[in-house]
């Protein structure tokens, strides 16, 4: 149990003094990163599934 304790004390000196938390601002231009290339990722995603989508519904309607 005392592992246990010395662990949590650790863990919060290491949050609280070593790590180098962002400024709002840093953290909302990232947040904005993320978000605008998440959008594009999904917009390539869906023109590839609606372009392959369409070449199969034409490849299946000329096979009937």
């Amino acid at each position: 149990m005392a592992n246990v304790t010395e662990y949590i004390k650790e863990s919060y000196i290491e949050l609280t003094e070593k790590v180098t938390w962002p400024t709002w601002r840093e953290l909302l231009n990232s947040a904005i990163l993320v978000l605008v290339a998440a959008i594009i990722i999904a917009a390539v995603i869906f023109g590839m599934d609606q372009l392959i989508g369409y070449i199969l519904k034409q490849f299946y309607s000329s096979l009937a």
